[in-house]
């Protein structure tokens, strides 16, 4: 059993300590604020007391006394109000663990986007959007992050699964790294309904240079070292021409220092902009876990003369020596002497070009490493998943207790589907054939993303899932119910048909907007198309007669879900069964509701 099987225990012991941890610095940071006023009070009647009493310089004394004291607690109390801030954010962290094990979705925070429009399964399967696999998984804490999730769930070209299953296996004993991970990640972006965005320093690296600088900066220090020999001819007796050349630096530099001004806050901006992502970039730059033999590649962009330490310890240094010029007296003094605010603005071009080539590579391998990351901690969280055979030779899709991930208390089922093969499932209203349908789904999503899926083992080839299941009137086209299922059962046997792996098939009640004959022809017709294509298919009915079809195609065979009549009350036990449904409850649940039948 893995080391997430007891973390639903752990968790609210822990979440308790961190409450009474943080009522301690809360009281702390109370306390600290009515020193600072007390001492802020205290300090002005002492100064006024001891200036009208012993005189005027006792009353400064005394308020530089009281200023250092305030100086001085003011620290104090900003570490505890930071430390009570980290304090808030781990253990908000911490209970979207415990709600994600319990399915509490109010707690796991703001839901992702809802699906593209026209995806193959996105919105049938629930993969993202409110309630959605993408909800219950994405504990990342950067767009890149979330993006790279989210693409991994919605691709429709099974790719590189098994190369992201080993990566994934490696991070699952990692938890404190992933945790870590994901608090550095969340304080960057400033809260933990917040994702840290690259866009403003993209934006920043992707600005043309200005290449006038360099001739500008080369111009001037000529002058500047002119001046500088003149001078030295004049304190040994010589002319007095560094007035000339002096006064031409001056002229030029006042000419184009408009260019270079602003060098300090642009170079301040970008530190600040970096600094937000800079404590995770030296954070998986440093951890050993970097140094696993499977994530060893996946750091190479943090490694060596690329590590991000160097590169924002140079950012560091040029902001600090561009702050010495903020001040006029400062400007003035060294932009005298050489042209100091255009040789920064070279150095911080150059170490743009440098961070152009680098920054990109950093943050698309920290985004594989948080979408790693929060596949494995689904794994952590879920001891009884596993991760799936995946093989291109092997079963198509074999199961055992196959059970809906999005669902916490979900029964599980057996499951073996075969090249070119239909299952008919057939069963009562309420018994779970939709929840199955998805549960295969979802296992396919997830196994193809690299994440492990909730069973108690799987063996499947890459699969293709395309499903028809909701289908509602689209308005927008004027399209009834009917004409947009028969759309999406048109798009689903074209994608039967296309290259790549087999498809896998999803159908949930077909052709419901027609009358029973029609809906019943339509129906056998679509069966027989994917019954012997490249695809294995599940199709859910209330229709019985399809049932018949399997003793026309031995690649059609039937299943069903049932219930049993407890006096008055329906029981469900959710279990896949060999044939079809023997039996119905249509008319109980609407003798229940209280229709006249």
């Amino acid at each position: 059993m893995r080391e997430g099987a007891v973390l639903a225990d752990d968790l609210p012991p822990l979440l308790a300590r961190l409450d009474a941890r943080a009522a301690v610095l809360e009281a702390r940071s109370l306390r600290l604020s009515r020193i600072r006023l007390g001492t802020a009070l205290g300090g002005a009647v002492r100064a006024l007391v001891l200036g009208n009493v012993v005189g005027p310089w006792s009353g400064w004394i005394a308020v530089a006394a009281t200023l250092a004291v305030f100086a001085v607690l003011v620290k104090i109390h900003e570490r505890v109000e930071a430390a009570l801030t980290r304090l808030k954010l781990w253990r908000t962290l911490r209970a979207r663990d415990l709600a994600r094990i319990r399915r509490d979705w109010p707690t796991l925070g703001p839901a992702p986007a809802p699906p593209p429009p026209g995806h193959a399964y996105a919105s049938d399967l629930d993969v993202v959007g409110p309630r959605s696999l993408l909800h219950l998984l994405d504990t990342t804490a950067t767009e890149a992050g979330h993006e790279r999730l989210r693409d991994w769930l919605l691709g429709e070209e099974p790719d590189d699964a098994d190369a992201r299953q080993p990566l994934v296996r490696a991070l699952v004993p990692r938890r404190r790294f992933r945790q870590r991970l994901a608090l550095l990640g969340h304080e960057a972006g400033g809260g933990a309904d917040q994702r840290w965005d690259d866009a403003p320093v993209h934006a920043w690296l992707t600005e043309p240079p200005d290449r006038s600088l360099y001739v500008w900066a080369a111009i001037l220090g000529a002058l500047a070292a002119t001046t500088a020999v003149l001078v030295g001819v004049d304190v040994a007796g010589g002319p007095r021409w560094w007035g000339a050349s002096f006064a031409l630096y001056v002229v030029l530099t006042l000419w184009k220092y408009a260019s270079v001004a602003t060098v300090f806050e642009r170079a301040y901006d970008l530190q600040r902009a970096v600094k937000q992502v800079a404590s995770v970039l030296r954070f998986v730059e440093a951890d050993p876990t970097g140094r696993l033999p499977a994530l060893a590649p996946l750091w190479e962009p943090f490694r060596d003369e690329r590590a991000p330490s160097r590169r924002l310890d140079r950012l560091r240094r040029i902001v600090g020596a561009a702050a010495v010029t903020r001040n006029e007296v400062g400007r003035v003094v060294f932009n005298a002497i050489l042209p100091y605010d255009f040789l920064l603005s070279i150095a911080l071009d150059r170490l743009r070009g440098d961070l152009a080539g680098l920054f990109e590579p950093w943050i698309d391998a920290l985004a594989d490493v948080e979408a790693l990351s929060a596949l494995a901690a689904f794994a952590d969280r879920q001891p009884d998943a596993t991760f799936p055979d995946l093989a291109d030779d092997g079963p198509l899709f074999d199961a055992r207790d196959l059970r809906h991930p999005l669902l916490a208390d979900a029964v599980g089922n057996d499951v073996a589907l075969a090249p070119g093969g239909v299952l008919l499932m057939t069963g009562s209203n309420m018994s779970g054939k939709s929840t199955f349908l998805r549960s295969v789904g979802l296992a396919s999503v997830l196994a193809t993303a690299g994440g492990p899926v909730t069973a108690r083992a799987l063996a499947l080839r890459p699969l293709r899932p395309v499903t028809s299941m909701r289908i509602g009137d689209v308005l927008q086209e004027g399209l009834s119910t009917f004409y947009a299922e028969v759309r999406r059962l048109r798009t689903l046997l074209d994608a039967v048909e296309a290259d790549g792996p087999p498809a896998l098939v999803l159908i949930d009640e077909m052709l419901r907007g027609t009358n029973n004959r029609e809906r019943l022809a339509g129906a056998q017709g679509v069966v027989r198309a994917l019954a012997g294509a490249d695809a294995t298919s599940l199709v859910a009915t209330h229709d019985l007669a399809l049932a018949d079809l399997e003793g026309e195609d031995a690649r059609i065979r039937n299943a069903h879900f049932r219930e049993t009549a407890e006096g008055d009350r329906l029981v469900f036990d959710y279990r896949l069964r060999e044939g079809p449904c023997p039996t119905t409850n249509a008319l109980v649940i609407m003798r229940r509701a209280g229709l006249p039948v």
